[in-house]
């Protein structure tokens, strides 16, 4: 451990946690991708969700293979760890709300869309925290996450780009 920094959250938590998020966005993709009447947007959410549902697997295998519980996330000062905590704890991957709240169809949609777009802006944000206090060896994962996460956000912004045009 680098001078200065604290003792750190163990890998196993993190893993836990990023599974956590993972399966609890699932939900929302499941819902939102059955109640929208856009095609496009149904095709979208129906991608994003396969991605996620693939992600529980990786997640743990990554697991396994790093002998989790004695590794640890080495650069992670006390305030890197207080953000990351509060992100998790702020449950934001919970708080796009209900998908089926809104009856206007049309309405749902452009608000799904516009959920979807900030539950992945959040997870992006929470998996670049994670990336830049993580271990060398642990940074391939959060890497590929990251990258997941830029092509989801640039997915639904051209989603959302096309819903206010109404094209």
């Amino acid at each position: 451990m680098k001078p200065g920094s604290r003792e750190c959250l163990p890998l196993d938590e993190v893993i836990k946690t990023v599974m956590k998020v993972e399966h609890d966005i699932i939900g929302f993709y499941e819902t939102a991708g059955r109640l929208t009447r856009d095609d496009e947007v149904k095709h979208v959410f129906d991608m994003l969700l396969q991605e996620k549902r693939g992600k529980e697997p990786e997640m743990t295998r990554v697991c396994q293979s790093l002998a989790c519980g004695s590794s640890r996330l080495e650069q992670a000062t006390q305030a890197d760890l207080d953000f990351l905590s509060a992100l998790a704890q702020s449950a934001f991957y919970k708080q796009a709300g209900d998908p089926s709240e809104l009856a206007d169809p049309a309405l749902q949609t452009r608000h799904h869309v516009e959920n979807a777009l900030k539950l992945e802006k959040d997870l992006l944000l929470f998996y670049m925290k994670f990336y830049a206090v993580s271990c060398a060896e642990h940074k391939p994962v959060f890497s590929s996450l990251i990258a997941a996460g830029q092509r989801h956000i640039g997915e639904l912004a051209n989603v959302k780009a096309r819903l206010a045009h109404g094209l």
